[in-house]
């Protein structure tokens, strides 16, 4: 799987993730991107791309966003046949 980006997450992300594609895996254009962590559990933020910044925001990613404050996110490309992308959540421990 390739990495798009990380982040350790914190209060001002609630609001939007902005990550840096430097691979140009991401479209440019405002779409909805499809994401899941295990496959048992999706979820569907809105997204917008200008050049090689990204955004991530909207109600339902403040809803994932909010309680994973502190944790390590990485988002992942899309893998071959699938139309979604994977991300992995560290929970960091207190």
């Amino acid at each position: 799987m390739e990495q798009i980006d990380a982040v350790n997450l914190v209060a001002n992300h609630v609001q939007r993730w902005r990550l840096r594609d430097r691979s140009g895996i991401l479209p440019a254009g405002r779409f909805v991107l499809t994401v899941t962590e295990d496959e048992n559990q999706w979820w569907r933020f809105e997204f917008r791309g200008e050049g090689d910044r990204h955004y991530i925001t909207g109600t339902e990613w403040s809803r994932f966003a909010q309680p994973r404050i502190d944790a390590r996110l990485t988002l992942y490309a899309q893998q071959d046949g699938e139309n979604f992308h994977r991300m992995k959540v560290i929970m960091r421990r207190n």
